[in-house]
């Protein structure tokens, strides 16, 4: 049995992708889950909207020094808090940290602090000018909220103890003091953590030693000396088995690749972890050097499924190539360049998973572009309609499948608009422009514009801040002129159901007796007509057939010489009939319809269910190969909802 509809190729491709890699369902529902985490325990968000910005101070330096009682689940030491005052008389401020953390006392230019509500407020020994330094020194123990899969975690894995972080977007203060925002990016980090000495601890940066300790435990000394946001900040503990390869730069310079596996899962996890240096290399040459080249880039792994693109070594549950393609692009689209708030998260995932598409691209060619990104079209998965996150408190609005599907969409779609050479440039105008730093929407709009020397608000009002999708409708008639050349009348309606009128450029494809005529029409209202001259006769149309729009369509077209369109179910006559390999037809639906469409023999028995459930409206192209049946009359008949149509076809071996 054999069925083909025009969205074969695409149901190939899933296939193949899901043979190869576990595709991003797979790990972004890993991902989005994690993120989202348990609602209910996380309601420290809320207070984040009006946290600590417009902020008085700047944090320039962290220094941590913790141990770990990994049975006890709890840790304690200090934080080196270093902040540069942007007012002219600073005498107190605010840092984000969790009740659960016990403060024990405060050295340095404080005079006092209060720990109400998750928020230590400290007092200064003297008013601190603009530009002062002032560095406070905070000792304090605890035992981390048991948050799932946020915060610092404590686990196992075949009997040995796992111990990671991961803090977005609001999580690094339930084990460390800190500004818990992205837009205050931290100049430059020491982090010493002690851990049993048969335990290896990883985080971000280089590895500056390792300090065996008289009484069973180690000490790792971590510095991250380009500026980092906070939820990129993380700890990973375990008895890793290290490997190690080499990524060569752009001018020669060589950086390590560092992996970190739990035992008995190093060969498996290899496989996919080869392909990290030339990764870096595809990257690097599309966007610019890997923006961490005089530290490292490294994975490590913990115990949940998805990824976590902590800076310079991300974190990893398992190792499906295009998860690994992800998460190492945050190393330039949300740790190098990162989204100044949440409201603009899209600018992190969106990226990444647009970047996903970038390397199947490259690794396949650019015909299995089209099909990567027709299986990101699907609003019926994502819980919001616009891109733009409005309500920041609420975690699981933060990481709403939309951000990563339809952020990688707005980028696409601006890849054809500008033209592919702006496009390229315009991403490392981007890099350059906002090295290390935090950007907004408007920045990125602003680089668009600035490199193409368009005005693009029309497509960032309506893909960013505007709801949905387009739906076009629409419906073609054919008419020859004296000169024998042919008039081709298109009427296009948008019928989405949110507010929201698109006005998108749209390519058409005309295939005429002559073959294919392809333009381009811009189409701005809610009902619009296009006429074109085609020297040959027109015999089908296309609309966007190379998935440049993130849309839904709908051809009503059913009888291009008369431009009549029934109000009733119809299925045309076969052709060929009679065949001996396949038969095409058209089914003409109305509205949505919820059926079945199948073949039965002459006694009424179900040969072959060619398509059966939610059909939706307008005119589709259906094909039938029979697979092992004999010759004879069978019936192609669509039944449901109180319908019952059907065609005679003779199927001749």
């Amino acid at each position: 049995m054999k069925v083909r509809f025009n969205l074969l190729f695409l149901c190939l491709l899933l296939a193949e992708l899901q043979a190869q890699s576990p595709l991003s369902s797979d790990y972004i529902d890993a991902e989005i889950l994690r993120k989202k985490a348990e609602i209910g325990q996380i309601r420290l968000a809320a207070s984040k909207n009006s946290s600590i910005s417009p902020s008085p101070f700047d944090v320039g330096y962290l220094g941590l020094d913790l141990k770990l009682n990994i049975p006890a689940k709890s840790l304690s030491g200090s934080a080196v808090i270093r902040v540069r005052s942007l007012v002219t008389n600073l005498a107190n401020f605010d840092l984000d940290m969790d009740e659960a953390m016990i403060v024990d006392s405060i050295t340095g230019v404080a005079s006092g602090f209060s720990h109400v509500s998750n928020r230590l407020s400290l007092s200064l020994k003297r008013d601190f000018g603009n530009g002062e330094i002032a560095e406070v020194k905070i000792w304090y123990h605890g035992f981390p909220k048991a948050l799932g899969t946020n915060g610092l975690m404590f686990g196992e894995y075949n009997g040995a103890p796992v111990v990671a972080s991961l803090d977005e977007p609001y999580f690094s203060s339930t084990w460390f003091p800190c500004k818990d925002l992205p837009e205050d990016k931290i100049d430059s980090i020491d982090f010493h953590v002690t851990v049993p000495d048969t335990l290896i601890a990883v985080s971000n940066g280089l590895l500056v030693e390792t300090i065996q300790n008289s009484d069973g435990t180690a000490t790792f000394h971590w510095e991250e000396r380009y500026p980092i946001a906070n939820y990129l900040i993380f700890l990973a503990v375990s008895n890793y088995v290290y490997r190690e390869d080499i990524y060569t730069g752009l001018n020669g310079e060589n950086m390590p690749i560092q992996f970190w596996f739990l035992p008995g899962s190093v060969e498996t996890a290899m496989t996919t972890s080869r392909l990290t240096s030339d990764m870096i290399h595809f990257y690097s040459t599309l966007f610019g050097e890997y923006p961490f080249i005089k530290e490292k880039y490294g994975t490590v792994q913990f115990l949940w499924g998805g990824g976590m693109e902590h800076q310079t070594c991300t974190s990893l549950g398992s190792y499906g190539e295009l998860l690994i393609a992800h998460e190492l692009a945050h190393q330039w689209w949300g740790d190098m360049v990162t989204c100044a708030n949440w409201h603009h998260i899209w600018l992190n995932e969106g990226f990444a998973r647009y970047c996903e598409a970038f390397w199947y691209e490259h690794q396949n060619g650019s015909a299995y572009l089209k099909g990567y990104m027709d299986y990101l079209n699907r609003p019926s998965e994502w819980g919001s309609n616009r891109l733009y996150v409005t309500d920041t408190t609420n975690t699981a609005l933060i990481f709403d499948r939309i951000v990563y599907d339809k952020g990688a969409w707005v980028l696409h779609m601006l890849r054809k608009i500008v033209t592919e050479h702006n496009f390229n440039q315009i991403l490392r105008t981007y890099r350059e422009t906002y090295n290390m730093s935090v950007v907004q929407t408007k920045d990125f709009q602003q680089v668009c514009e600035s490199v193409t020397g368009m005005n693009l608000e029309w497509f960032f009002s309506e893909w960013v801040y505007g709801e949905g999708q387009p739906h076009y409708k629409f419906n073609w008639q054919r008419t020859q002129n004296d000169n024998r050349s042919w008039s081709l009348d298109l009427h296009i309606d948008q019928v989405q159901t949110t507010s929201t009128v698109f006005k998108m450029p749209i390519d058409v494809v005309v295939q005429t007796e002559d073959g294919e005529k392809s333009l381009t029409i811009r189409d701005s209202l809610p009902s619009q007509d296009f006429t074109m001259i085609c020297v040959a006769k027109p015999l089908s149309i296309e609309i966007d057939p190379d998935s440049w729009i993130l849309k839904s369509v709908s051809d009503v077209t059913i009888d291009p010489d008369v431009g009549e369109f029934p109000n009733e179910i119809t299925i045309s006559e076969p052709f060929p009939n009679p065949f001996n390999q396949t038969v095409g037809f058209q089914i003409y639906l109305p509205k949505d319809f919820q059926g079945a469409l199948t073949v039965v023999d002459l006694a009424g028995k179900k040969i072959d269910e060619i398509q059966a459930g939610k059909l939706k409206a307008g005119n589709l192209q259906v094909t039938w190969t029979p697979d092992g049946i004999s010759s004879g009359l069978y019936f192609i008949r669509l039944e449901g909802s109180g319908v019952f149509k059907q065609q005679k076809v003779v199927y001749l071996k």
